[in-house]
């Protein structure tokens, strides 16, 4: 009996030794393993040439339709009310990561898979609030999930957070929400709902003081 009494407080000290060994690891001299380049990785010379290939084909046009006169005369560029077209989109990178870290947080408590990020292009009114933004183009982002359709179809939508009264949350197509009486899921007048839609960037031109960017 002694020695079965010996045998069981030898095997749990054997236990607790190394469970304190494991506990008491240095994490930090762990090595993290080194990421590969993702498959949208594409070379600098190919981004310049999508720059490029954009502002040859499009930045005219959009110009030479923004600045027009409502009696149809055109806009010099050196009036200070010309309208330069939109060149980029530029966001802070910690608010980038808010806003990530926003819509997993969303999508966790709602029970949703983030399938797809999108990326719409927009443009602000002629009497949008902030001068320097009337009437340019601007993007926002919107997560999108899969939606099982009323006739048993799959599609991949972007998508709003609704709270019920129940307090529960649920995903519902963005365009429930626009047109809740023609939606597929109808909403309750006491539900709340949270857009997942990002947007506020920084628009381009001006470009970079050094030019030292994608001219």
């Amino acid at each position: 009996m002694k020695r079965i009494t010996l045998l069981a407080i030898a095997f749990f000290a054997t236990l607790l030794i190394t469970s304190c060994e494991e506990k008491s690891c240095n994490c930090d001299e762990q090595e993290t393993p080194v990421q590969g380049a993702p498959a949208n990785i594409i070379p600098i010379a190919a981004a310049d040439s999508l720059y490029k290939n954009y502002g040859n084909s499009r930045v005219a046009l959009i110009e030479l339709a923004e600045n027009l006169t409502e009696e149809g005369d055109t806009i010099p560029k050196e009036d200070a009310n010309y309208k330069k077209a939109t060149r980029a989109v530029t966001m802070p990178y910690k608010q980038l990561k808010e806003y990530m870290a926003y819509i997993e947080q969303q999508a966790d408590s709602a029970n949703v898979d983030i399938v797809e990020m999108r990326i719409y292009f927009g443009k602000y009114k002629d009497t949008y609030k902030q001068k320097n933004k009337k009437g340019r183009a601007t993007v926002f982002l919107n997560p999108a999930t899969e939606f099982t359709l009323a006739d048993g179809t799959k599609d991949t939508v972007s998508y709003a957070i609704v709270t019920g009264v129940d307090g529960k949350k649920r995903a519902v197509m963005v365009g429930d929400v626009l047109s809740p009486k023609k939606g597929m899921n109808k909403l309750e007048d006491d539900e709340t709902i949270e857009s997942m839609s990002g947007n506020h960037g920084t628009l381009r031109p001006p470009p970079p003081l050094t030019g030292g960017d994608f001219q």
